[in-house]
This record gives C-alpha cells, structure tokens and sequence, in this order.
C-alpha cells in the first residue's frame, strides 16, 4: 500500500476517531470517502477484496441488528476493509477485535474508579473531562479507536 493512500486513510481514521469520541457517532462521509479512495487508488478493482468487505458488512450489519456495534462503525469496518486481500480482511477483523477488547477492558477498569477530571478551557482537559465522565456512567465506547488500531496493526504486519 503505497504512503500516500496511507498517510489518507490515517486522516480518515483520525477524523472518525474525534467524530466518535465528540458525539459517539461517525459521520457517513468518512466512510464514502474511503470508497472513494479505493476508487481512484484501484483497490476497489479487486473483486476478492469487494466481495470480502460485502461479507464482512452482512456479518457486522447482524451485530448492528442485535444492538453490539453502531451503524457508522459496521460501515467503517466494511469500508476499510476493501484495502486488504480476504486473508489480511481477516486478520483486521481479529486485530479490530484485540484492540475493542482492549479498550473495553479499561473502561470497564474506569468505571466507578476514574474521577472526573476538573473543568478547563483547553481543548484536550474538556474532552478528556466529558469521556472520564462517561467512563464513570459506562456510556458506550468510541469503538472507531479500536476500528484504526486494527486497521494500522493489519496494515504495520503487512508492511
């Protein structure tokens, strides 16, 4: 995967990943610009590659259903997906999984021990502020953290 399209999808991820922890939604024009990506960079050519992110969407889109992962992360995985052959979608799914594991780990570890950070002016202390106050009330996980360290895991044990 040559640097520039990783050096794109990196200011794709990082903008999902403040999206997700601003509002605990991702915004559908993160993903549409992925596809747009893959589109001019040739990945999308690849029908494998298609055809595993139409399976890895199928299989999400039940997890969305039964109320584990948001919509916007099942369309983030999808769409990101279609860069890596069917063996490497694969293992993005196991590393994305590691990663949600993870970060479900130190919430639940947070919650009701980690104290609410005192009000500041700066940027970062609000927001570290609103998430040590949701890590308390156990509100949902900004997942897009653990959807980009799968993706940069998947594509550091490719390269």
């Amino acid at each position: 995967m040559p640097f520039i399209v990783i050096g794109l999808l990196g200011g794709l991820f990082f903008l999902a990943v403040c999206n997700d922890i601003a509002t605990r939604e991702i915004s559908d024009c993160i993903w549409v610009v992925f596809f747009v990506v893959a589109i001019f960079f040739g990945y999308i050519l690849s029908w494998h590659s298609v055809l595993g992110a139409i399976f890895i969407y199928l299989f999400f889109f039940l997890l969305w259903k039964l109320d584990l992962l948001g919509g916007g992360d099942v369309k983030l995985i999808a769409a990101s997906s279609i860069f890596f052959t069917i063996q490497d979608q694969l293992n993005y799914i196991i590393n994305i999984s590691l990663a949600g594991g993870f970060l479900a780990a130190c919430y639940l570890l947070g919650r009701g021990r980690f104290p609410i950070l005192p009000y500041h002016k700066n940027l970062f202390t609000r927001i570290a502020r609103i998430e040590s106050w949701r890590i308390r009330r156990g509100g949902p996980l900004p997942y897009a953290i653990a959807i980009a360290t799968g993706f940069a895991i998947t594509v550091l044990k490719i390269h």
